[in-house]
């Protein structure tokens, strides 16, 4: 499965013209595009769950962010309780875990170095039928020497969501791909 995303991230990279090869990071202000074109899963202790995508750019330093997409939240039975759009609003963090290769679950998948990993922390706002909702959404992607093996059972990239005040998709739950590409060193 990890190999067909790979190849379908590749694919998709190679259609948005962004370069396959990048030199080695100089420092801090390398600009990444985020890329979560298959839905990322995220659950509550409830056993709710939501699917996120998106896309845009941030810079760490300074930090800066433009990234938006969708998201659907459903519960333990897969009912649907709702939907809508989020736009990051503040980007809090960035954890790199490296470039160029998959570690866990298969140590022989060598990417793009520029294709990397890492936690990504922003401040989001969703806008739903009822209503707009702060949120802090945090997105896990395991590529690079870096990645932790787990962010919980089973190692999965994936997100987590914190809707302030209403619900937390506290765990990485699995399902989902993503990438940050790195744009510019």
């Amino acid at each position: 499965m990890k190999r067909l995303m790979t190849i379908m991230l590749i694919f998709a990279a190679t259609l948005l013209g962004l370069p396959l090869a990048s030199g080695v990071a100089q420092s801090g202000t390398e600009m990444y595009m985020l890329v979560i074109t298959l839905p990322n899963m995220g659950e509550a202790p409830n056993g709710d769950r939501v699917a996120v995508t998106g896309m845009g750019t941030f810079q760490v330093n300074p930090k800066e962010v433009t990234a938006d997409g969708t998201f659907v939240h459903r519960d333990s039975t897969g009912t649907e309780l709702g939907r809508g759009t989020w736009t990051a609003t503040e980007l809090l963090s960035f954890q790199p875990y490296g470039c160029g290769i998959i570690t866990f679950p298969d140590p022989d998948v060598i990417l793009p170095p520029n294709f990397c990993g890492g936690a990504l922390k922003l401040r989001v706002l969703l806008i739903t039928p009822v209503g707009a909702f702060d949120a802090i959404l945090t997105v896990f992607c395991i590529v690079g020497p870096k990645a932790p093996e787990s962010h919980n059972e089973p190692a999965e990239e994936g997100v987590t969501l914190n809707v302030a005040d209403v619900i937390n998709f506290n765990q990485v739950a699995p399902g989902g791909a993503n990438i940050y590409i790195r744009t510019s060193p």
